[in-house]
């Protein structure tokens, strides 16, 4: 019995010096982090150590729990792309440790986004583009029944042209676009009626319910209120504010959602993903808008053909055919579609990290296609805004240069470094030979 509780207390010993040495690394840890002022999360019952770079939502929660993964020795610093600041990174890297960016953007704000240069320097991406390491692709999606349920489904005859309503929805609130949106949509207002109900060519008024929800979009994407204005119209303006590979956002889901055609500019991929071959009508093979117009005219004018683009909604043996849509709804990690897919992301990095070696992997401009230069659709008129985006991108292409040399450099600049560098260069031309 003796021996037996000699064993005990030398069990109990153990357990207390593991305890403990956990307790220094994790406070020494956390203490040599919050001297950047950086929020830090610890999760999974205080073990896992995370690191966002930068600031959080107001409504970001403080801990998350990674399944039955541990990742205190993770040492890896997540970047949320859209607030990126270049004048603060975390330098020195230290060796082995991991860099992880998630961006569901296009790069209209951040324009250094898609280059070679800047992408090199992560190992681990969740971004929209099918080659990044945890895809977003379908992220505005948020599940197959959406396509199919016939809950919002309006009978033909009941759509546009009753109550003097236009033949095509357009609500946009985000003007100027790189993708030339305003410019297109303008210009296809003189072919066919388009009601207009956002603060870009705004012809139209939103109904009452709506108005409070404008002011909240993100948070109120699939109302059944917004969802049944839009079903009311035959055809939806479908029109992405950038032109990048697999970057499709609710724009194109909710018309399909409701029973509507979208008219659809935005990712060259997007075809990759429709429910079914016949399932929108892509802006890009129309020369002009005039064209466009005319098309849904005659559409219009026959119901079994506009009927035809509603398969994932009427066929009830097979309402999908596209099986890369099926197999990615069915397989895609449903918690990076979760309410807060920050907390998401720290874990799918996390469980990266038992699964293979990451840390050895770099990122490259596959993880986020977006072309170098804006592309448009055919019209007759000019993009007016052309010459300040490719302006834009240029500029980001400087930058993304510059960054690489600081990075590769691996000591701490500031914003002022950068600034007097981009100038200099953007001065001499040097960045852009």
């Amino acid at each position: 019995m003796l021996h037996w509780c000699h064993r005990k207390l030398k069990i109990l010993f153990l357990v207390i010096i593991t305890i403990c040495c956990i307790y220094i690394l994790i406070s020494s840890k956390a203490d040599n982090l919050l001297k950047h002022n950086k929020k830090v999360h610890i999760a999974a019952n205080d073990l896992p150590l995370i690191l966002w770079w930068n600031a959080m939502p107001n409504d970001y929660g403080s801990t998350s729990l990674c399944d039955w993964y541990f990742c205190l020795l993770l040492n890896a610093v997540l970047f949320y792309g859209s607030d990126i600041d270049i004048g603060d990174l975390p330098l020195p890297r230290f060796p082995g440790q991991l860099w992880a960016l998630l961006h569901e953007e296009s790069p209209r704000n951040v324009a250094f986004m898609p280059y070679q240069q800047w992408l090199q320097h992560f190992n681990f991406t969740s971004t929209f583009s099918r080659y990044s390491d945890a895809p977003l692709t379908t992220y505005y999606l948020p599940k197959v029944e959406n396509l199919t349920s016939p809950t919002y489904v309006i009978p033909v005859a009941d759509k546009s042209g009753q109550n003097n309503q236009g033949l095509v929805f357009f609500m946009q609130s985000d003007c100027d676009t790189m993708s030339g949106r305003d410019d297109y949509v303008r210009e296809l207002m003189n072919y066919v009626t388009i009601d207009s109900y956002g603060a870009c060519l705004k012809n139209h008024e939103l109904p009452d319910s709506l108005q409070e929800q404008q002011h909240d979009y993100l948070n109120n994407l699939y109302s059944p209120e917004i969802l049944k204005l839009i079903a009311r119209y035959k055809f939806v303006l479908a029109y992405e504010n950038g032109v990048c590979y697999d970057y499709i956002t609710e724009k194109f889901w909710r018309p399909l959602t409701v029973g509507s055609i979208p008219l659809y500019f935005g990712s060259p991929t997007v075809k990759d993903w429709a429910p079914n071959h016949k399932s929108f009508i892509d802006i890009s093979d129309f020369n002009s808008p005039k064209d466009l117009a005319n098309f849904i005219k005659n559409l219009d004018g026959n119901e079994a053909e506009y009927n035809s683009y509603l398969q994932h909604k009427f066929n009830m043996v097979k309402p999908i055919g596209n099986e890369r849509l099926l197999k990615e709804l069915r397989t895609r990690n449903s918690s990076l579609y979760a309410n807060n897919f920050f907390q998401s992301f720290e874990c799918e990095v996390c469980r990266k990290l038992y699964q293979q070696p990451i840390h050895v992997q770099m990122a490259s401009e596959t993880h986020y296609q977006c072309p170098h230069k804006p592309i448009y659709p055919s019209m007759f008129g000019k993009v007016r805004n052309n010459e300040e985006w490719r302006s834009a991108m240029e500029l980001g292409k400087c930058q993304a240069n510059i960054l690489d040399r600081f990075l590769k450099r691996n000591l701490k600049f500031t914003k002022d470094n950068f600034t007097k560098l981009l100038n200099d260069e953007m001065i001499s031309g040097k960045c852009l030979a």
